[in-house]
């Protein structure tokens, strides 16, 4: 199975809740950046084998507690190998632990013919990871409680982008954690429902990421990235999610390769070039 990337177009940040979270909209594209994952019938298990990445064969991979929450869920055991081939950056906010787990719990239900309904998929998928519900859908979408609240977004525009991972990973938890109320800089509350009548993606004003404020004076690196995008004539460059990666916005294959290709000799860190799912 293909577990995509996602990218975070607009991150906004309303409130910090009781249960310690944060309120939150968001609109989130999928990307053709994927992990890999096999999944086939063991001997015991569920296990996760991650060729290249040992430090993620353990109980913390949300692949893995997906495939423990179904064994809950279904009250059984469920002898099965998971082998995950990864290709999205660890801890880059591009939302790759969420997508293995939910690829687990679709493959998983898949093979076992289907026993969870979809609703409550998506039920579980929250209570391992507030990104999980999105990647079941895998399609544009906006994101609101904790992320866990799913709203298709089906009318919004394919897209090119580049993506730089400068090598270092942020937690999510750290990020939020250095949020502080009111935020600093003064910004407009997103109008969702002005935003949907809005067909060209140039006429958009609200490609922001709150946690951007908090989090770039502990990594100016960030800043110096987004400033080299936007010096490729992108539309707008963003860290995407709690960062650390940082993307470009074209709408062209043509436009987003050839600033791949000189961003890649410039020697930022990985770089990757995907369009939308």
């Amino acid at each position: 199975m293909e577990a995509p990337a996602k990218v975070n177009l607009f991150l906004e940040i309303l409130r910090k809740r009781a249960d310690g979270y944060h309120e939150i909209r968001s609109l989130i594209q999928a990307i053709r950046l994927f992990d890999t994952l096999w999944i086939k019938p063991g001997t015991k298990g569920p296990e996760i084998h991650c060729p290249e990445h040992p430090e993620l064969e353990n109980e913390s991979n949300l692949a893995l507690r997906a495939a423990h929450l179904l064994e809950r869920e279904m009250d059984r055991s469920l002898p099965f190998s998971v082998r995950l081939f990864k290709r999205i950056p660890v801890g880059g906010g591009l939302g790759g632990g969420s997508s293995d787990g939910a690829a687990v719990l679709i493959g998983l239900n898949r093979l076992l013919g289907d026993p969870i309904p979809p609703e409550r998929l998506h039920d579980l998928g929250a209570q391992i990871g507030s990104d999980v519900p999105f990647f079941l859908s895998k399609q544009t979408a906006l994101a609101s409680g904790r992320g866990e609240r799913i709203e298709p977004w089906p009318d919004f525009p394919g897209l090119w982008y580049v993506l730089i991972y400068p090598g270092f990973s942020i937690s999510t938890s750290w990020a939020y954690g250095q949020v502080k109320f009111p935020l600093t800089r003064i910004k407009k509350t997103i109008n969702i429902k002005r935003l949907k009548d809005v067909k060209d993606i140039r006429a958009i004003d609200f490609l922001r990421n709150d946690l951007e404020e908090f989090v770039t004076p502990f990594h100016p690196i960030i800043g110096k990235i987004k400033k080299a995008l936007l010096e490729q004539g992108c539309l707008q460059a963003l860290m995407s999610g709690s960062g650390s990666a940082v993307f470009g916005i074209w709408e062209t294959r043509k436009a987003a390769r050839e600033s791949f290709l000189r961003l890649k000799q410039q020697g930022w860190g990985e770089i990757f070039l995907a369009r939308s799912l």
